[in-house]
């Protein structure tokens, strides 16, 4: 490590589809490794952490900071980076930043196609069955994030086409490979259907690392544990009623104790 650092930070995303685990000195980027096994990120990490370690002969309590992804995205890949994060925040001295998934693939297509200040972005990511998260992006050039023009929103595939044909630029997003019909180009050289000056990035699904680093860089950092960003409600909590009739128990009732688990103060920090 720099004499001079400024630290070790570790940054983690495992919103969708993959985990992603970055660790950098001084913001120089010391190991990167992307593990396409969603399924088993929970199983994958913690050896992951060890081996890195054990490789650049450092220790989890060294982490100066740890920024992670913090949504919107997979339930179980969001608490599985933030849970780690805070428990290596109880036994270290790190602090934590939230990273926004949203922010980090549209600052992934700004490095990718070398966007400079004003131009126009999309990103939409797969929610659900015929939903999407759809929010636009403004590029900021290659040394400053991506920034947001309005808050990210779940909407039906379609909509998210109507507001891109009113606001065309590059567009990027799981979104694009799950309702493929929708935003496939009609042809060569130009958009979907319907927003034909849309530039579609299918390939870009992903956050790249160099993204997560500008904007782990760019984080704010806090000796507090981070709050996941869900935008949409959990398929588990609505179909809960369902769940519980099945089981003999009334729908109602364990929708008010769920309530009551989720919002009483927890009795200790741990």
């Amino acid at each position: 490590m720099d004499a001079h650092s400024t630290g070790l930070e570790l940054i983690l995303n495992a919103a969708e589809g993959v985990l992603q685990i970055a660790v950098t000195d001084n913001e120089r980027l010391l190991c990167a490794q992307e593990w396409r096994r969603a399924e088993r990120a929970t199983e994958i990490l913690a050896p992951a952490l060890r081996d890195i370690c054990a490789a650049l002969d450092v220790r989890l309590t060294d982490f100066r900071r740890i920024a992670c992804v913090r949504g919107p995205g997979s339930f179980t890949g969001i608490r599985l980076v933030l849970t780690t994060a805070a428990a290596l925040r109880r036994t270290g001295h790190a602090r934590l930043a939230g990273l926004d998934y949203m922010q980090a693939l549209a600052t992934s297509a700004v490095l990718r196609r070398a966007l400079l200040y004003g131009a126009p972005l999309w990103v939409l990511t797969h929610a659900r069955r015929n939903q999407v998260h759809c929010q636009p992006f403004v590029a900021y050039g290659p040394q400053i994030p991506a920034q947001p023009l309005e808050a990210v929103e779940l909407c039906p595939p379609d909509e998210a086409l109507r507001r891109i044909a009113a606001r065309p630029g590059h567009v990027c997003g799981s979104g694009l490979i799950r309702n493929a019909a929708l935003f496939t180009p009609a042809r060569t050289g130009s958009g979907p259907a319907g927003a034909a000056e849309a530039c579609v990035m299918p390939e870009l699904t992903n956050p790249d690392i160099p993204a997560l680093c500008l904007l782990a860089r760019h984080g704010d950092y806090f000796p507090q544990d981070l709050e996941p960003v869900y935008v949409r409600s959990c398929d588990a909590v609505d179909n809960l009623p369902r769940l519980a009739g099945r089981q003999g128990l009334d729908g109602g009732e364990a929708v008010s104790a769920l309530d009551g688990l989720l919002t009483r103060t927890p009795k200790s920090q741990i």
